[in-house]
């Protein structure tokens, strides 16, 4: 049985290295050597984070693919009001389920966790691929995002699990850019499919890549035998997976997102539905973190694991990161199909700048941060360069050339790569081995539920400011038929004076979507100033060094 401190996350005020942590669990020798923790080298290690990479791309594939499909899942089941849902089912539970998922992998086998994740990924496939309405649809994508949640999380935790200290900052990095890549390139496939095929493809092709993966995961995943679950009863696990805390959470956002998918689009802001469920959102929010504070250790975020400065700095870091990426992510694609008329294929094809130099930033931070060992100088500079290219892609207008949405989304993809991997390498590297998973759960949570929040968000101020303007400038055109006609339509749907109408409201929204992503980047600035300036722990140096315990920020020190 686990410790009460070790099952809550405590850590008597800071982290230490996976590594060390290992040689105070066992204890020095004698002679002064501790167990040598086992990593993967070679061909094993090559197997293993192939699968990961394999699974991630398959999980985060179907976040997206469905953007594209919405047109023709609409044609079947006549539900347009169901359309905001086909993607928030997923997200909502790819962000609420993720620190659940950290706990699972904390007190059962990571392999048998992984592979459950996978299972449950697929039966929502499957489900969605064969639903008869829409309903079923939507559970179905439920089911995606909660097995999703579980992929994406024993995907960070396998790296951390497999891969000696200095090579994890690169694998991070380079599982983020097939993440990102993943995300990218969803909407063109679903696309793809729903015109030349049935919408139904994009969840059915799941099964013959999610085979495989199965396969490569019992082959591959074998946890090193320094890394154990932790002890405990049936009960006290049950305790630990917090449901009064994961339904509270669940719930809260489900209101988050109804009240602004309502407001100002199919009802007023003064509509008495939408001021309910803003009320019901903070009160359930408020409810969260008050039950979050009852239940302890058994809360499904211990406060005690965002008690230390290094872990609650880089959490707000990746939370805000997240505002500026999305929108960027989401919204230039939809530049690209409604002002300049591109389909969805070659809208991603022109996206691609911001991809590539995403993923050079994070492999180049990533060799950086093993080089250096800082962190904390490329959270800073990837918040000036993405807050320097998100003002250039401020700039974008209806007329713009190739060479001015293509420079910006330069800038502002190295500068969000280069800081993208760092919270996560950062709550790794200074966590203790039974709270890897706990941390690497409430780091994703973050991710995930900022994308939710943010994403909707930015979906909200879109549309409301797109309206308002054709309001003010053409109030001849139907909004309704602006709002459900596809980005790649426009063209084809609205004409000559209506057509330059609509052109200009979509800019205006984009704009406004774009200036929200330009604060959060500003924000991310100020955010790396408050993260301690810390050297990640040298593992070759550890057997040497003692720790002390930092009483300003409540991370570890490590001297000699």
């Amino acid at each position: 049985m686990a410790t009460k401190e070790e099952e809550s996350g405590a850590t008597d005020g800071g982290y230490s290295t996976p590594d060390t942590a290992v040689q105070e669990k066992h204890g020095l020798h004698d002679d002064g050597a501790a167990p040598e923790p086992e990593y993967a080298e070679g061909f094993r290690l090559a197997a293993v984070m192939g699968t990961i990479f394999l699974s991630t791309l398959l999980a985060a594939l179907d976040i997206g693919i469905v953007a594209t499909a919405i047109p023709g899942i609409t044609d079947d089941f006549h539900r347009l009001d169901d359309v905001g849902w086909y993607g928030s089912a997923c997200f909502l539970l790819v962000g609420s389920s993720s620190p659940m998922w950290g706990k699972l992998y904390k007190y059962f086998s990571a392999q048998l966790v992984y592979l459950t994740s996978v299972v449950i990924f697929l039966a929502g496939s499957i489900l969605a691929a064969a639903a008869p309405n829409s309903a079923a649809l939507i559970v179905g994508r439920a089911l995606q995002g909660w097995g999703c949640s579980g992929t994406l999380g024993g995907s960070v935790l396998m790296i951390s699990y497999v891969a000696e200290p200095k090579k994890r900052p690169m694998l991070i990095g380079l599982w983020m850019s097939v993440f990102m890549f993943s995300t990218i390139i969803g909407p063109l496939i679903g696309g793809a499919f729903t015109s030349e095929v049935t919408w139904r493809w994009c969840f059915w092709i799941n099964l013959p890549v999610g085979g495989p993966v199965l396969a490569l995961v019992v082959l591959f995943f074998k946890v090193p035998k320094h890394i154990k679950p932790a002890s405990a009863t049936w009960v006290e696990i049950l305790r630990q997976l917090d449901l009064p805390g994961f339904t509270l959470l669940l719930c809260s956002l489900i209101c988050f997102i109804l009240a602004l998918q309502w407001g100002g689009q199919t009802k007023p802001w003064s509509d008495g539905s939408v001021i309910a469920t803003l009320v019901l959102w903070v009160a359930l929010t408020i409810a969260f973190f008050v039950v979050e504070w009852i239940q302890g250790e058994y809360a499904m975020v211990p406060l005690a694991l965002l008690k230390p400065r290094l872990v609650w700095t880089n959490a707000m870091y990746g939370w805000i990161a997240n505002l500026a990426n999305f929108q960027v992510l989401f919204y230039l694609p939809i530049y690209f199909q409604s002002i300049h008329g591109q389909s969805a294929i070659a809208s991603g094809v022109n996206s691609l700048p911001f991809m590539a130099f995403f993923a050079a930033g994070s492999m180049l931070s990533g060799f950086l941060i093993g080089k250096t060992r800082f962190l904390q100088p490329y959270e800073f500079a990837s918040g000036v360069l993405a807050t320097v290219g998100a003002a250039l892609l401020y700039t974008l207008d209806v007329d713009s050339s190739k060479a001015r949405y293509i420079g910006p989304q330069v800038i502002f993809g190295i500068g969000i790569g280069l800081g993208n991997q760092v919270p996560m390498t950062a709550l790794q590297s200074f966590s203790k081995p039974e709270h890897i998973a706990p941390t690497t759960g409430v780091m994703l949570m973050c991710n995930s539920i900022s994308g939710a929040y943010f994403v909707t968000a930015a979906q909200s101020i879109f549309a409301n400011y797109m309206l308002k303007e054709l309001a003010s400038n053409a109030p001849n055109i139907d909004t309704v038929r602006v709002l459900t006609t596809g980005a790649s339509e426009i063209s084809h749907v609205f004409q000559g004076a209506d057509l330059a109408a609509v052109h200009k409201a979509y800019m205006v929204g984009i704009k406004d979507v774009i200036a929200f992503s330009l604060a959060g980047a500003a924000f991310t600035v100020l955010l790396s100033l408050a993260i301690p300036f810390k050297k990640l722990p040298d593992p070759a140096a550890a057997p040497t060094k003692i720790e002390q315990k930092d009483e300003k920020n409540g991370a570890t020190e490590f001297g000699v």
